[in-house]
């Protein structure tokens, strides 16, 4: 996620928190903003599970589809065979 910072980027960020926020408070804000972060990875991590979840479920929906037309077509097939069987033998 952090590939592409640098050390000096990380010493500049941490100059500035300590410039504006001050050094007691800045484990705090620290903490709230790891916090924060957490929350949010958290959150998106939800939403992508739950959306493998739908595309797994509407995947098995689409399966269904596909056997249920399937024995359709077998069941039209075994009807056409009794009809012409039962057709020969009367003729």
């Amino acid at each position: 996620m952090f590939d592409n910072i640098s050390w000096g980027e990380i010493f500049i960020l941490t100059g500035m928190g300590i410039t504006f926020i001050g050094r007691k408070d800045l484990p705090g804000a620290s903490h709230e903003l790891g916090r924060q972060l957490g929350r949010v990875v958290g959150f998106l991590k939800g939403g992508q599970q739950r959306l493998d979840k739908f595309a797994a479920n509407n995947e098995l929906t689409k399966l269904q589809n596909e056997l249920r037309m399937g024995l359709r077509e077998l069941d039209a097939i075994k009807t056409e065979m009794v009809v012409t069987s039962s057709a020969g033998m009367m003729g």
